[in-house]
């Protein structure tokens, strides 16, 4: 039995224990607010303007991009910086609570930090950056930014991931070009129910008042807005699409992929882009692969193409992004500048070639006057005539890596001559000529009689005739040096 004392005892030191752990948890509960303190929005959005040169730019391109990493946010608006630098700075955002992490398996060798807006990071965007009222669904009926639903990777993060490769790529040289994603077109609400083809991002020219507008301030870019406020606001702005891209997944059968192609074809004059860059970067059956991608956009586009309507890239990442570089460099003109397009020094490479031969005529022909003569359905770039026993024609190709066209054009008059049609000419040969030996590189057809000529090459030995053929035997491939 406890005496009086042992009970007085007892309960002192259940009070003192009480107390000691009521302690601790005030002290718990002040540290928690105290580290909770640096997430209110107040002192968010005064951390942010104190960095506003890096931190300001880094809440923008998410909000034009969606989801990027540290080592796209460096190449594409931080230069000059070290990488290390931005993945602090995105880390330090991310603790704050200004942006979101995403941590990707798969998509590299080791997982990868994907950066995303928070909801603090979005207010500030629209509160500080792009000044517009933040939209309340129930209260606003339009909307001045985007939301976070609107920002949302959902599910698609590796097709994401490479997409963003590709335009970022072509951004970093090219930072004053327009493009957005499709759903952020300027006329996307007039006809979005009867679009067919939606394609993953879009390179857009803006008028002069537009460029005008952008240079004074990045925030004067309509596509930063969407399209009821955009009309409201730039009621003078106007765009139209240079260049369509489209990531492959590998995933759409045959059929899936000419009807995506139809589709462009079916668009609005409007919605319609010079260019289409098609790429595929999975390494397993990759050359399969890219040869059916390109054979569906001759099926597709082969009219266009004879027309010279459509600028069409298709390959990897890398070759894509050269052959669009190109494109943007050269102010649509591909072939501007290239010396091999010089048709004087090609008649003094080809009279060379000429005398090296012993009894044999050969001359270039007149290009407009021999596709009328012949009926030609495709218009070659040069056409060269070798007179021996009997009339041989060389229908020669202007050639780029990444560039579809010209090999569509041959596969259009290969197709029109075994109709019968020509069967005056015993020896016809389809040359694809190159600036150099890079269709070594290139996503080359299976044809074995398709010859590609490299003029740095030929211009070396200063006379027409060198070529080179591909062979395939047992899956080998062996390049052959031959005489044209």
């Amino acid at each position: 039995m406890e005496t009086i004392d042992q009970v007085n005892l007892n309960r002192h030191n259940q009070q003192q224990s009480s107390e000691d752990t009521s302690l601790n948890e005030g002290a718990n509960e002040t540290k928690a607010s105290k580290r909770n303190k640096g997430y209110d929005l107040s002192d968010v959005r005064y951390f942010t303007e104190r960095n506003a040169d890096i931190d300001y730019k880094i809440l923008l391109a998410l909000y034009e991009h969606r989801a990027l990493t540290a080592a796209q946010l460096k190449r594409g608006w931080f230069p000059t910086l070290h990488e290390n630098s931005i993945r602090n700075r995105t880390k330090t955002l991310a603790e704050r609570r200004i942006l979101t992490v995403n941590v990707k398996a798969g998509i590299k060798t080791r997982p990868i930090k994907m950066y995303s807006l928070s909801a603090f990071g979005l207010r500030i965007v629209t509160e500080n950056i792009l000044q517009v009222m933040e939209y309340v669904p129930l209260l606003d009926e339009r909307k001045e930014h985007y939301t976070i639903d609107d920002l949302k990777v959902r599910s698609q993060h590796y097709h994401h991931f490479k997409l963003q490769e590709w335009v970022i790529g072509i951004r970093a040289t090219w930072p004053e070009l327009f493009h957005c994603e499709w759903r952020r077109f300027p006329f996307l609400d007039e006809l979005e129910n009867a679009i067919r083809v939606k394609p993953d991002w879009l390179f857009l020219e803006g008028d002069e008042e537009t460029l005008s507008l952008t240079r004074d301030h990045s925030t004067n870019n309509p596509l930063l807005y969407p399209f009821l406020y955009r009309k409201s606001m730039f009621k003078h702005s106007s765009f139209s699409p240079t260049l369509c891209l489209e990531c492959d997944r590998g995933t759409m059968s045959r059929t899936e992929l000419v009807e995506k192609w139809e589709g462009y074809r079916s668009l609005p004059n409007k919605y319609k882009a010079q260019a289409i860059a098609v790429f595929y970067n999975n390494k397993n059956n990759s050359d399969m692969r890219h040869r059916l991608i390109r054979d569906t956009l001759r099926h597709a586009f082969e009219l266009d193409v004879i027309g010279n309507e459509v600028h069409l890239f298709q390959g990897d990442e890398h070759l894509t992004q050269r052959a669009a570089s190109l494109y943007f460099e050269r102010g649509k003109e591909l072939l501007k500048d290239e010396e091999m397009t010089d048709e004087k020094e090609l008649i003094t490479l080809i009279e060379a070639y000429d005398r090296s031969l012993e009894r044999v005529e050969v001359s270039l022909l007149d290009v407009p006057k021999t596709v009328q003569h012949l009926h030609l359905p495709v218009s070659p770039d040069s056409i060269i005539a070798k007179q021996q026993e009997s009339t041989s024609l060389q229908f020669v190709f202007f050639a780029l890596p990444g560039w579809v066209n010209p090999i569509i054009k041959i596969q259009s008059i290969k197709r029109w001559l075994k109709e019968g049609h020509l069967s005056q000419f015993s020896d016809i040969k389809y040359i694809l000529l190159y600036p150099d030996k890079s269709f070594l590189e290139d996503i080359r057809p299976m044809d074995e009689d398709v010859y590609y000529v490299s003029y740095q090459e030929i211009k070396e030995n200063k006379a027409w005739g060198t070529a080179h053929q591909e062979q395939r035997r047992h899956r080998q491939v062996k390049w052959l040096e031959v005489l044209l």
